[in-house]
C-alpha cells in the first residue's frame, strides 16, 4: 500500500510541470475573451449553439465533424463567456497524452530515470512544434488517438497478430473518434488495418480475422451509433451527410488537373510538410535507426507515417496544423532517442565515458530542439487579457460590441465575407441565421450559402454585417465602399449597399480590419 502511495506522489512534480506548460502554451487562447485564431472562434460559437439547443448543419451550418463541436459544447457548458472550459478540455486531453506517453515509456524498460519524467516528452510534442498553432483544432484531440495506435503497435512489437481483440475495440473507437472530428485525418488508422487484413490473409488466420473485424466494427460503431441517434433524434441526419460527407468532398480540392499533375502536386506538398519540419522528421529517423540498431522491427511504424503525411496531402494544401496529426510519431522517437541517450549517459565503463559529453548534450537538445522549431510560442503567452506577447490585439472586437449593444441588447449579426471572428463571443449572441459567417467555399461550390446572406440582408433579419478587411481601412466614404465591395463576393455587393450603412471600423493585429454596418 505504501509502495502504492509512493507511486503516485511521483507524479506530482511531473504532472505540476506540465499544467504550467499548458497554461503557458494553450491558455493563453482560452484566457482570451475573444480569441484571435478563427477557427477556434467558429468552434465555440457552434459549441455554444448545441448547448442552446441548436443542431450543427439543420440550424447552424459549419463543415467541420460533429464530434469537435460536442467537445466545444462541453467547454461551453463549463463556461459560456470565454474559452476556459474548453481549455480544460485540453488539459485534460494533455493529461491522457502523459498516460499514454507513460505507458511507452515502460515498454521501453528504462533504469536510469524515473518513467514519470521520460513520459513528459509526449505531451511537449504535442506542445512544442510549430504545428500546434491552432489551439483546439481537430488534430489536437486526434493526437491522442493516433498515440495510442503507435503504443498499440510497439507494444506488441509491431505484430498485429499478438493484438488482443478488446484493443481492436478501443482501436475501432479511436478510429470513430477521429473520424468523426476530422475524417481526413483517419490515414494512418486505414494503413493499420489495411496491414492487418492483409497479414492475416498471409498468415491464413481467417477465422481470427473475422474476429478482429467484428471487434474493430463494434469499436467503430458504439459512438457512430450515439451520433447517428442523436441526428435522428434531431431530424438532421440527412443534414449531417449532406454538408460533412457530400459537401466536405465535393468542395474541396476538386480541380481539372491531370492524374500525373495530381501526383506531382500530392508529392510536392508532402515535400513541403517534410522540408518544413525537417528537425522533427529526422528525429523520427533517428528514432527509426534507433530501434534497427536494436534488431527491431520498424517497418509497419514506418508505412503508418507515411500515410500520415500522405492523408495530410489529399486536402490539397499545408496548413501548418495539418501537421499536428503525425507529431506523435515525433513524440515516441523523442521518448526512444531520449532513454537511450540517458542510459549511455549512465554508462560507467571507460570505453562509454568519453562520450558523456556528447550523450548529455544530446538528451538536452532533444527537448530544447522542438521549442527552437516553434516560431509561434512567443504569440501563445498571454499579456492583459488581449495583447499577446506578439502585440496581437483584438480592439475590434471589444469597440464593436460596444457599439452593438448599445443598439440592441441582443444583436443579431452576420459575418459575409469570414469565419467567425469572435464577434459572437464578445456580444454573448448566438446566430439566429444557418449561415452565420462564410465558410472557405466559393459561390460555385456552395451557391446557397450565398443565397441565404442576400436574403437575409434584404430582409434586413440581422441587425448588423460585419465585413473583413485585409488593409487598412480608408476615411473617406467613396474608398471605403470601395474596399468592402473588393472583399466580398460580388453576389452579395448589392443585397449589402441597399440594406446596410457604415457604422464603424477597426483595426486588429497585423492587417486585419473590420467594417461594421448597421441595417438601414
Amino acid at each position: 500500500m505504501k509502495k502504492n502511495k509512493n507511486f503516485y506522489l511521483s507524479f506530482i512534480l511531473p504532472i505540476l510541470i506540465l499544467l504550467i506548460t499548458c497554461l503557458l502554451v494553450i491558455g493563453s487562447s482560452p484566457l482570451f475573451q475573444t480569441n484571435s485564431w478563427v477557427d477556434s472562434n467558429a468552434m465555440l460559437t457552434m459549441g455554444r449553439g448545441v448547448l442552446h439547443g441548436l443542431t450543427p448543419y439543420k440550424d447552424l451550418m459549419d463543415q467541420r465533424g460533429p464530434l469537435l463541436y460536442l467537445i466545444f459544447g462541453m467547454g461551453a457548458a463549463i463556461k459560456e463567456t470565454n474559452f476556459f472550459g474548453v481549455f480544460l478540455l485540453q488539459v485534460i486531453n494533455v493529461l491522457i497524452v502523459y498516460w499514454v506517453s507513460f505507458k511507452i515509456v515502460k515498454d521501453m524498460k528504462t533504469t536510469k530515470i524515473k518513467e514519470q519524467w521520460l513520459a513528459l516528452l509526449g505531451p511537449l510534442s504535442l506542445l512544442a512544434t510549430s504545428t500546434f498553432q491552432l489551439s483546439g483544432s481537430p488534430e489536437e484531440f486526434a493526437f491522442t488517438s493516433v498515440l495510442y495506435l503507435l503504443f498499440v503497435v510497439n507494444h506488441y512489437r509491431q505484430d498485429v497478430i499478438d493484438v488482443p481483440l478488446y484493443v481492436f475495440y478501443l482501436l475501432g473507437l479511436n478510429l470513430s473518434l477521429i473520424f468523426w472530428n476530422k475524417y481526413s485525418m483517419v490515414g494512418v488508422f486505414v494503413a493499420f488495418f489495411i496491414w492487418t487484413f492483409i497479414l492475416f490473409i498471409y498468415k491464413k488466420k481467417f477465422f481470427p480475422l473475422v474476429k478482429v473485424i467484428l471487434a474493430s466494427v463494434a469499436g467503430f460503431l458504439t459512438l457512430s451509433i450515439l451520433i447517428s441517434i442523436w441526428f435522428v433524434w434531431k431530424g438532421a441526419l440527412g443534414d449531417l451527410f449532406q454538408i460533412y460527407f457530400v459537401q466536405n468532398l465535393t468542395s474541396y480540392g476538386s480541380t481539372n488537373q491531370s492524374i500525373l499533375m495530381k501526383v506531382w502536386s500530392l508529392l510536392f506538398i508532402i515535400g513541403k510538410e517534410i522540408s518544413n519540419h525537417y528537425i522533427v522528421v529526422l528525429i523520427i529517423f533517428s528514432g527509426w535507426v534507433r530501434m534497427i540498431f536494436q534488431a527491431k522491427k520498424v517497418s509497419l511504424e514506418v508505412i503508418l507515417f507515411l500515410f500520415s503525411l500522405l492523408f495530410v496531402a489529399l486536402q490539397h494544401t499545408e496548413a501548418v496544423y495539418y501537421n499536428l496529426i503525425w507529431m506523435p510519431f515525433f513524440g515516441v522517437a523523442l521518448i526512444r532517442l531520449a532513454s537511450a541517450a540517458i542510459e549511455n549517459v549512465n554508462q560507467t565503463n571507460t570505453h562509454r565515458s568519453k562520450y558523456l559529453p556528447i550523450y548529455m548534450m544530446l538528451s538536452i537538445s532533444l527537448v530544447i530542439l522542438p521549442f527552437i522549431n516553434n516560431t509561434t510560442l512567443g504569440q501563445l503567452i498571454v499579456r492583459g487579457e488581449r495583447v499577446s506577447y506578439a502585440n496581437k490585439t483584438l480592439d475590434a472586437q471589444a469597440r464593436f460590441t460596444t457599439i452593438m449593444l448599445k443598439k440592441n441588447k441582443k444583436p443579431t449579426l452576420l459575418m459575409i465575407n469570414s469565419l467567425d471572428q469572435g464577434f459572437y463571443l464578445s456580444t454573448q449572441t448566438l446566430p439566429t441565421t444557418k449561415f452565420f459567417h462564410r465558410l472557405n467555399m466559393t459561390y460555385e461550390q456552395l451557391p446557397v450559402m450565398y443565397e441565404s446572406f442576400i436574403n437575409d440582408m434584404d430582409t434586413k433579419k440581422v441587425d448588423f454585417v460585419i465585413v473583413k478587411l485585409n488593409t487598412q481601412p480608408l476615411n473617406d466614404e467613396v474608398g471605403l465602399k470601395k474596399q468592402i465591395d473588393a472583399s466580398i463576393d460580388a453576389h452579395l455587393r448589392m443585397a449589402l449597399e441597399n440594406n446596410y450603412q457604415v457604422k464603424a471600423t477597426a483595426k486588429d493585429a497585423g492587417n486585419e480590419s473590420f467594417v461594421l454596418l448597421y441595417k438601414k
